[in-house]
């Protein structure tokens, strides 16, 4: 489930975001962060201890870790963010049907059974290493994605059950 962190931000810094020119955070890795989850970054003036009112929300989308990188600060994670993905971007494929969608979810699964795999592996080798935050995190991933997986499974199962005539995988 994609958790949604409230996070101060100082003006200058907020504007930056704001404007594009900064796509990164570095905080305290404290909140269990994840790819997927979103940050609502509230603008926090430090001198009155106020905030304005204004907020600017990202998804995550890259984390790096003292465990991935030795150059980032114990306990700390650099959180790498881009704008929230909208419905209204995407425009609905128009030739659908229940098969091509049955077939698209069959794939998605076997994608995801293919990530889950494969983080599995690096969290296997981040054990090995006595690596145990980025060996979890690995492992959160691989379990995420066999979720994602069962998921797509279970929709390929519904739009067959509802579209008649078609086979099961």
């Amino acid at each position: 489930m994609t958790a949604i962190h409230e996070l101060k931000c100082w003006p200058a810094y907020f504007a930056a975001v704001r404007e594009g020119l900064k796509t990164f955070e570095i905080r305290r890795n404290d909140r269990d962060f994840q790819v997927g989850d979103l940050i609502v970054l509230r603008e926090y003036s430090p001198g009155t201890d106020t905030f304005s009112g204004q907020t600017e929300t990202r998804q995550i989308t890259y984390l790096l870790s003292e465990e991935d990188h030795g150059g980032v600060i114990h306990g700390f994670v650099v959180i790498g963010f881009g704008h929230v993905p909208k419905l209204g971007d995407v425009k609905a494929v128009e030739d659908l049907t229940p098969s091509s969608l049955a077939e698209w979810h069959l794939a998605a699964a076997s994608s995801a059974i293919l990530r889950a795999e494969n983080a599995l592996k690096v969290s296997t080798n981040y054990e090995h290493a006595s690596m145990a935050v980025a060996a979890s995190r690995h492992a959160a991933v691989a379990q995420a994605s066999k979720d994602e997986a069962a998921f797509h499974i279970g929709a390929a199962d519904i739009v067959r059950a509802v579209a008649p005539g078609l086979e099961a995988a």
